[in-house]
């Protein structure tokens, strides 16, 4: 799958990253362990996010910002309201958030409860899962905490339920609410090291690479460094730019960290790239409103050929199953053949696959499961 579950590794551009990582995860590059790490990590993202990885910038991103930002994107876990802007910024994962009523309901909350007096400290939506919902973190007593929940939850649920999420999955939304507690003072020193260790690497791993006009993703652990590189760059070349940086690691007595060279399919990422925006208006069109009875969008590229699948939350015996499955590719058939759609993917070979919750491939030809 690609490397060690337990590292979490830092990108110098997040905005390059965070194009890259949906074909990236789509391609089985990652695991999905490393996002286990973020429930311990995320009481600090918030104060991450603004520091970001760039060449042109001298700035950090702590392990939190990353574990959520992974989360985020394969649709598991917690989803800020200072993520989702920074992402809506950031092209082409921006069609995810467009007219998307989950953008600003965690933001929405958060006033309507500061409104009524309650001290909000912290506001974070669970997304991806069975259950999704909204968890409210008050900065008071326990026990205070046990009288305002009702309240809490009131306004909530008449957040959610409003008539504009009518038929989304928001109007499901569980809210649940949990008193604040402070990340530790060791918890706050053990981020500043790691921030400021990754800091003093960015420095010497940009400065080797400079002559080099290395443009590529890079990517840090606790004990590494990796650099990624074409799959048609010659070996020659990548030999020499693991040794300069190898060399300037050492010069400043940080042999310790172990640098590493990544080849990927030069091909594939720009076809995951091409695909990104019809992924993810598909996904965000089925996964949205519940009507559609989809549980999961997703897509892989193999020999050239990307392959959507949509996966239903019915079985392919109940009534209706077909007729079902029917819209649902003739839906996504019609957004890719789109004036907008189809250029961007510039005419790849294609096909989309409607599955059932017992596992039916929906055969479009013949409208019936195999």
């Amino acid at each position: 799958m690609g490397f060690d579950k337990n590292e979490l590794k830092t990108p110098v551009s997040l905005e390059k990253f965070s194009k890259d990582l949906p074909g990236r995860f789509a391609a089985g590059e990652f695991e999905d362990a490393r996002a286990d790490r973020v429930g311990h990590e995320l009481e600090g993202f918030n104060q991450a996010l603004k520091n970001q990885w760039t060449f042109g910038k001298k700035a950090g991103v702590t392990i939190a910002a990353i574990a959520a930002s992974f989360l985020l994107f394969v649709g598991s876990g917690f989803v800020s309201p200072t993520m989702a802007k920074m992402i809506s910024k950031i092209p082409p994962l921006s069609a995810m958030f467009d007219n998307n009523p989950q953008q600003d309901l965690t933001e929405q909350l958060t006033q309507a409860l500061k409104k009524e007096g309650y001290p909000v400290k912290l506001v974070n939506q669970y997304v991806g899962g069975k259950n999704e919902g909204i968890m409210v973190h008050l900065d008071t007593s326990e026990k205070q905490v046990k009288v305002m929940e009702p309240g809490v939850k009131k306004i909530g649920l008449s957040i959610v339920q409003a008539e504009e999420f009518k038929g989304t999955r928001i109007e499901d939304y569980f809210i649940k609410v949990r008193q604040y507690h402070e990340p530790s003072k060791k918890w706050k020193q053990e981020q500043a090291e790691i921030e400021k260790e990754s800091e003093e690497v960015f420095e010497i791993v940009q400065a080797a690479l400079k002559p080099y006009n290395f443009n590529n993703n890079i990517m840090f652990g606790i004990d590494r460094v990796e650099l990624e590189i074409p799959s048609t760059e010659k070996q020659e070349k990548v030999d020499e730019i693991k040794k300069a940086v190898e060399d300037a690691l050492a010069a400043k007595e940080k042999e310790y960290i172990e640098v590493k060279m990544r080849k990927y399919n030069v091909a594939k990422r720009e076809q995951y790239s091409r695909w990104s925006n019809a992924v993810s208006g598909i996904s965000h069109e089925f996964m949205t409103f519940k009507k559609y009875k989809v549980s999961g969008v997703g897509h892989k590229s193999e020999d050239g050929l990307m392959t959507i699948f949509i996966t239903m939350t019915i079985k392919s015996t109940d009534e209706g199953a077909v007729e079902h499955a029917t819209d649902l590719y003739t839906m996504a058939e019609e957004f890719i053949k789109s004036d907008k759609i189809w250029p961007e993917v510039k005419e790849d070979p294609y096909r989309i696959v409607v599955r059932t919750k017992d596992k039916k491939e929906f055969i479009d030809g013949q409208k019936r499961f195999k």
